[in-house]
């Protein structure tokens, strides 16, 4: 009698709809079946080809596999053309790892095609594979969890570092290990391996965060994996680890000690500013660097505040002698991508100064979108101001959802770069008096 499972086995993955396994009561000394893939209803019976499968029952401690046949890299559905004439092939049947499929043309009788499957023993060994792999996954994500909420339990004297950790904690806490591959607190496109190396970095960094003052992003591989090259473990996503970090901990990575980066970021700028340590007037396009950012406490007495994506209105908008000093204007460029510093620095800057309106101008794209949605993220905690976006023809809007949905609506033909619509003085005037 073929065992149940083999059987619910073959049924599942090797049948196709509506079809049939007949064969022979084995006798005690068969090995080996050879069954017939039948389709039968009230006035037909037909052969469509034979299964050739063990129905030795091996023990699951006993599995050890073939490299030669894991080389093959078998899944349920796959078929795969093996030598019938190698002795190799027939042990593999013979033990259940592979079963052999045959298909007839409509005589019944001549051979369509004739290939090997994943036999029933392969399966469940790549089930125990699978099992534990998740067990593996499962206690992976738990010594993550358990050491944060460990650091947790041990309040530093930094109030702001505090929070940053707590935020980050609640989402730990509300990830549910079953459904990491799934799970909208990471970047959909991550695979589940690079999210369980994003929660080795966010311990990693947490660990660093709560032991120094301040430190140096190499430092964090190499305190966390103690070996040589152990630094550069995470360099492969360090901007998207450190994007994503901060999307959780809501507060800028810098506050939570990381000081550099092993480079300089900048934030480009036009307009007056200044600072403890240096002084910008109207004229020309500057840049900040994330360490002076960190050092500093920016302010402006400029009153509307442009926020744009690309480097190319920032250059147009300052080459036009004296509009930002005429409309006591600061642009920022956002340089395709919101990161600690500008935030940072636009945090500064807002809380330091009397700007009145901040005009935000992205792309109208999915990643403009998405960028302009981060910069009113930053912007919306300030609720004196007034501010506006600007739309893909040529108008502003003060409603943050009227913008999403013109852009949402207008991405469905469409997708411009804001240099498009590029406009002139009088334009960018109209949008500030708007």
């Amino acid at each position: 009698m073929i065992e149940e499972s083999l059987y619910t086995y073959i049924q599942q993955f090797i049948l196709k709809s509506g079809e049939e396994l007949e064969w022979n009561q084995p006798t005690n000394e068969d090995i080996l079946i050879e069954g017939k893939i039948i389709k039968r209803s009230e006035r037909t019976y037909r052969v469509l080809g034979l299964l050739s499968f063990s129905i030795q029952a091996p023990k699951i401690d006993e599995m050890v596999i073939d490299q030669k046949l894991e080389a093959f890299a078998f899944t349920t559905r796959k078929k795969v053309s093996l030598d019938d004439r190698n002795r190799q092939t027939f042990r593999w049947l013979e033990e259940g790892w592979i079963i052999k499929e045959v298909r007839f043309e409509k005589d019944e009788k001549t051979v369509r095609t004739s290939h090997y499957r994943m036999g029933f023993r392969l399966y469940q060994y790549e089930q125990v594979k699978l099992q534990q792999k998740l067990e593996q996954t499962h206690n992976e994500f738990f010594n993550i969890k358990n050491d944060l909420l460990a650091m947790c339990e041990s309040k530093s004297d930094k109030q702001q570092r505090d929070l940053g950790i707590q935020n980050i904690i609640k989402i730990i806490n509300q990830l549910n290990p079953n459904e990491l591959s799934t799970s909208l607190y990471f970047s959909k496109t991550w695979p589940l391996r690079k999210r369980l190396k994003y929660l080795h970095f966010v311990r990693a960094f947490c660990q660093l965060s709560f032991q120094k003052e301040e430190f140096d992003w190499k430092e964090i591989g190499a305190a966390y994996f103690q070996k040589i090259g152990g630094s550069k473990e995470f360099d492969s996503y360090k901007q998207e680890f450190l994007d994503h970090l901060e999307e959780w901990a809501n507060v800028p990575v810098d506050e939570l000690g990381l000081t550099s980066l092993g480079q300089i970021t900048p934030v480009f700028f036009a307009g007056q500013l200044s600072g403890k340590y240096a002084a910008y007037h109207w004229g020309t396009v500057h840049a900040l660097t994330h360490l002076a950012i960190a050092t500093e406490a920016y302010e402006t007495k400029a009153t509307t505040l442009w926020l744009v994506e690309n480097r190319a209105i920032l250059t147009r908008m300052s080459a036009a002698e004296h509009f930002l000093k005429e409309t006591n204007s600061l642009m920022i460029c956002i340089d395709g991508h919101l990161r600690s510093a500008h935030k940072k620095a636009i945090s500064q800057i807002l809380s330091n100064s009397k700007v009145e309106q901040v005009i935000i101008w992205c792309d109208y794209d999915l990643d403009g979108l998405h960028i302009s949605k981060e910069i009113h993220r930053v912007v919306n905690q300030y609720n004196e101001l007034t501010l506006k976006w600007v739309l893909p023809d040529q108008q502003v809007t003060g409603d943050s959802n009227q913008y999403e949905q013109y852009v949402t609506s207008f991405l469905q033909h469409n997708k411009m770069e804001q240099e498009r619509i590029l406009g002139g003085e009088e334009q960018w005037k109209s949008w500030i008096l708007a």
